[in-house]
C-alpha cells in the first residue's frame, strides 16, 4: 500500500485527529507562508530584534491566529492590553507618478515615488504590501507587491505577483500601499488615531523596532472602557474605542462623528462585564 504524503510550508506537530503537538502535549502550531528567514522559531510569546520570519506570515494557534509583525513603537504596559494600528496612511502624497515614458511590462514597473515617504524607500520595505494602477481610465488592476528595489532618485522599481497581461503606459493613477503589519504601532502614540483601524492585539510587550506575533482573531483580552461589552444588558459586540481601547456600542456612541469600527464580541453571557474578547479582526 503506498504511503499518503502531507505537504505544507511549515508544519510545527503533529496533524492527527487531535491537531496537537506530541512533545509540549499542547494544539500544534500551523504557520504559513512562514519563509523562515534565520532557522530560528519564535513563538507567539516572543519578541526578537531579529525577523525570524516573513512580515505578514500567518500562525494559527489552537483557534486563535496571529501575523508576524514589526514595532515603530514600543507597545508597553499598558498597551499589550490594547487594540494597535497601522501607521500605513491614505493620503494623496500616496499617490504616485510613473517615470517619464516608463510601460509596465510584465511583473515589473518603475514609479515616481517622490511624494511617497519623500522617495525614500528601502529595499524590499514595501514587500507584502498592495499596489493599485489605474491605467489612464482603460484598467484597473491591484497586486500585491512581491518584492521592490531601493529608490534611486526619487525612482522605485517594484514587481508584483500577478503579470498585467499586456503592455500599457501607466501615467498618474498608482497608489502604493505598506504591508500593515510592518508597521505597527499603539494607538496612544498616533496623533491621528482617531482615523487608524484597529488591526490587531499584542500578547505580549514589545520593544521598538522588534518583531512579534500579533493576535488578529479568536479568544483574548482587551482593556475595556467605562461601558464595556456586557455591563449593560443586550450589548454584547465590541468596537474600537480611543486609545485602543473597547467599548460597547452603545459606550463608543453609534453615529458619532466618527463611525467605530467592530472587532469582535465579547465571551461569556451575563451582565457583569467583560473584557474577554473574541477577536475578529483578520482569520
Amino acid at each position: 500500500m503506498r504511503k499518503s504524503t502531507l505537504y505544507g510550508r511549515r508544519i510545527r506537530g503533529d496533524i492527527g485527529p487531535l491537531n496537537t503537538d506530541p512533545v509540549r502535549r499542547l494544539m500544534s502550531r500551523i504557520i504559513a507562508p512562514a519563509v523562515c528567514l534565520t532557522g530560528v522559531y519564535q513563538d507567539y510569546d516572543e519578541e526578537d530584534i531579529t525577523q525570524n520570519f516573513t512580515i505578514g506570515s500567518r500562525m494559527q494557534v489552537d483557534d486563535r491566529v496571529f501575523y508576524y509583525s514589526q514595532a515603530v513603537a514600543a507597545l508597553a504596559y499598558p498597551q499589550q492590553y490594547h487594540l494597535v494600528v497601522s501607521t500605513d496612511q491614505i493620503l494623496a502624497d500616496n499617490d504616485c507618478v510613473s517615470t517619464t515614458a516608463t510601460t509596465v511590462v510584465g511583473r515589473t514597473v518603475t514609479v515616481d515615488v517622490t511624494g511617497f515617504q519623500g522617495g525614500v524607500v528601502a529595499e524590499n520595505e514595501l514587500e507584502g504590501g498592495y499596489a493599485e494602477f489605474n491605467f489612464g481610465g482603460v484598467l484597473f488592476c491591484w497586486r500585491r507587491i512581491v518584492s521592490n528595489l531601493a529608490a534611486v532618485a526619487n525612482a522605485c522599481t517594484i514587481t508584483v505577483d500577478r503579470p498585467f497581461g499586456a503592455i500599457y503606459p501607466i501615467g498618474a493613477g498608482v497608489t502604493l500601499h505598506k504591508s500593515i503589519y510592518k508597521s505597527v504601532d499603539s494607538a496612544a502614540h498616533s496623533a491621528l488615531f482617531t482615523y487608524q483601524p484597529a488591526i490587531g492585539v499584542p500578547p505580549i510587550e514589545v520593544q521598538i523596532d522588534y518583531y512579534f506575533w500579533l493576535q488578529t482573531y479568536g479568544p483574548c483580552w482587551i482593556g475595556p472602557t467605562g461601558a464595556f461589552p456586557l455591563s449593560v444588558a443586550d450589548f454584547y459586540d465590541v468596537y474600537y474605542h480611543t486609545m485602543g481601547e473597547t467599548n460597547s456600542s452603545l459606550g463608543v456612541g453609534i453615529g458619532a462623528t466618527v463611525s467605530p469600527q467592530r472587532v469582535g464580541h465579547v465571551m461569556g453571557s451575563g451582565a457583569y462585564g467583560s473584557g474577554a474578547v473574541f477577536l475578529e479582526l483578520a482569520a
